[in-house]
């Protein structure tokens, strides 16, 4: 059963194929057993021919070696045989319907039923037949040979004429073969005819025998053509014992074998897929021509990449050439390499793309490529560095004041008490405010480290909110500012911690207060938000704009740094609001307008 190929691979069997097949085989079987039938049957008719031929042959021979002896007891009675030799020959001869002959023991020709006179006396010596030699030495001979007198094939038998002696002759009797081709044509029909019916009964019960096997083979076509096709639990039937039958045995332990093998293959598959899915980098294989073979989930979503994406090219589906020109990179490098993708955008995301050359003996075979998204950690190296900058300048603006004004004391100020006394205060009001930032720094750490542990308890918010309100309450008048607040009575108690939860709440009004213009309104308000409480404190100060939205919760990070110094601001307070609020299982959200105002939302769990 052949198979055509396509691309160097053998193309399935397809049903028709595999039936044209089983009917050439069908076919092939027939014609094998019609010319076996023919070449064996043709080999019995020319054995036949030939044995009828020997038997008749044979029979003719024995006749003669009768006739021989009849004819040899009558010239036995002859005394003076030479002179009535020839008319003896004529008349038995005759009497026999053969041709006699009478020879001398020296070989002369006395008498010849077919020979007279001048031809009788002419004729040629007979002393070398072999018919003649044998009769004088054994008593009787016998040959099959042209006869150089008649000039046919004869069958002779010779004898002595008296058997005691050889001296008196030998008398020989000869019969052409054209009775043994007789007997051989008179068969020859019958032979040709059995011959013919041989064949054709051979030929139909040739094609029916090869049918049942072209039928089975058939069969197992079409399991091999379903199996090929992809259907592994296909199976060939089986009946009997025969070769065919072993066949259909190995194709089903075949079957059996790939269809364990599709299975193992099917679930290291799926393996693969969920793990390459389930990984939050992005993973890529291309072939030699950039197409892709493989792309996992977290590459999509990297890119955002359009399905399909398999079988075509990265800018086909991400439409980012510098991933494209990376992958090129790589192919014609042949060795690994690593780039960084700018996807740009209002994310501005960083992807990094670490790339390798498949090579297999030799040979480029496409490219494999892990992708990170290091968005988040560029963003983060880029706050430690502001953290950095921000803290040294922090520290380094009173820690400067501080050593000013001490070495201005140490050369001559002290000797002023008036000046000395405002020396002194600007440095106290610069240590303090050192002291402060060193506190709010190691406060921030630890509740980052985890070595703060809120309290949570049952709080009532209204209490809350008047401890903070009363602790900016002195600035807030200093700046004829109007706190307004609003708790419903029935609010429902928060799950927080008695000593934080104001500390979170003074923070929001401290900045509201600084960052409001003077005649300003500030308002604290609570609402149950499902199964939280939404704390609100909103100002009609200087706003925010949306850019720095994302950011505003960084530590050391001001929308206007002079203006925040100037207040006196450290840069920590909402840093450390967040963090509180994290521990505390809230969350806290902020929205601003420029020049309308800016509302922090703290929401905490419900007691």
């Amino acid at each position: 059963m052949g198979s055509a190929t396509v691309s160097g691979r053998p193309a399935p069997i397809r049903p028709t194929e595999a039936g044209s097949t089983a009917l050439r085989i069908q076919h092939r079987l027939t014609l094998t057993i019609v010319v076996v039938a023919t070449i064996s049957t043709l080999l019995a008719a020319v054995f036949l021919h030939v044995s009828v031929g020997r038997r008749v042959t044979a029979q003719m021979i024995e006749r003669l070696h009768q006739e021989v002896l009849l004819a040899r007891i009558l010239l036995a009675e002859e005394t003076d045989l030479e002179a009535v030799a020839d008319r003896l020959a004529d008349r038995i001869g005759s009497s026999l319907g053969l041709r006699m002959t009478i020879v001398a023991a020296d070989g002369t020709v006395l008498g010849d039923s077919e020979l007279n006179g001048i031809a009788l006396r002419n004729v040629e010596n007979h002393a070398g037949r072999p018919e003649i030699i044998a009769a004088l030495r054994d008593g009787s001979g016998s040959s099959i040979r042209l006869s150089n007198t008649v000039g046919e094939r004869l069958i002779y038998v010779a004898a002595r004429i008296d058997p005691g002696t050889p001296e008196r002759g030998v008398v020989r009797l000869a019969v052409a073969l054209t009775a043994v081709r007789g007997a051989q044509e008179a068969i020859r029909l019958p032979i040709l005819t059995a011959a013919l019916l041989s064949i054709a009964a051979a030929a139909l019960l040739g094609h029916f025998a090869a049918g049942r096997h072209a039928g089975r083979l058939r069969l197992l076509s079409r399991a091999a053509s379903e199996i090929a096709t992809g259907r592994a639990q296909a199976r060939a039937a089986i009946a009997g014992r025969d070769e065919v039958s072993e066949l259909g045995l190995a194709l089903n332990r075949m079957a059996e074998n790939l269809e364990q093998r599709l299975t193992l293959l099917s679930q290291e598959r799926h393996r693969l897929r969920t793990l390459l899915d389930g990984m939050v980098e992005g993973v890529l294989l291309t072939d030699v021509d950039g197409r892709i073979l493989l792309a996992n989930g977290a590459f999509q979503r990297i890119f955002d990449a359009r399905p399909p994406v398999e079988g075509r090219r990265p800018l086909e589906t991400a439409r980012i050439p510098a991933l494209q020109d990376a992958i090129a990179a790589a192919l014609r490098a042949g060795q690994p390499i690593s780039r960084e993708i700018s996807l740009g955008g209002g994310a501005d995301k960083v992807i990094r793309a670490s790339l390798a050359a498949i090579v297999d003996d030799g040979v480029l075979r496409g490219v494999v490529g892990v992708f990170h998204d290091v968005t988040e950690l560029k963003r983060l190296e880029q706050v430690r560095k502001e953290f950095v900058a921000n803290v040294s300048h922090e520290l380094r603006t009173p820690l400067t004041a501080i050593k000013g004004y001490a070495e201005t004391l140490r050369h001559g100020a002290l000797r002023n008490p008036k000046q000395a006394e405002e020396f002194v205060e600007i440095i106290d009001r610069h240590a303090d405010r050192l002291k402060t930032l060193i506190e709010e720094l190691l406060d921030l750490s630890a509740i980052e480290h985890g070595k703060v542990r809120p309290e949570i308890e049952p709080l009532r918010i209204d209490e809350v909110v008047q401890q903070a309100v009363g602790v900016v309450r002195t600035l807030a008048d200093e700046k004829k500012q109007t706190i307004e607040v609003d708790i419903p009575a029935g609010t429902p108690e928060v799950l927080a911690d008695r000593q934080r939860l104001p500390q979170v709440l003074i923070n929001l009004l401290d900045n509201a207060v600084k960052f409001t213009p003077a005649g300003g309104r500030i308002g604290v308000s609570a609402r149950r938000h499902d199964r939280a409480l939404a704390l609100s404190v909103r100002d009609t100060g200087i706003g925010i704009a949306q850019s720095e939205l994302a950011r505003i919760f960084e530590r050391f990070y001001r929308v206007d740094a002079s203006r925040d110094r100037r207040v006196g601001g450290t840069g920590l307070g909402l840093a450390i609001a967040k963090h509180l609020v994290q521990a505390m299982g809230g969350t806290i959200e902020v929205a601003s307008s420029m020049g309308e105002g800016t509302t922090f939302t703290v929401l905490l769990p419900l007691a």
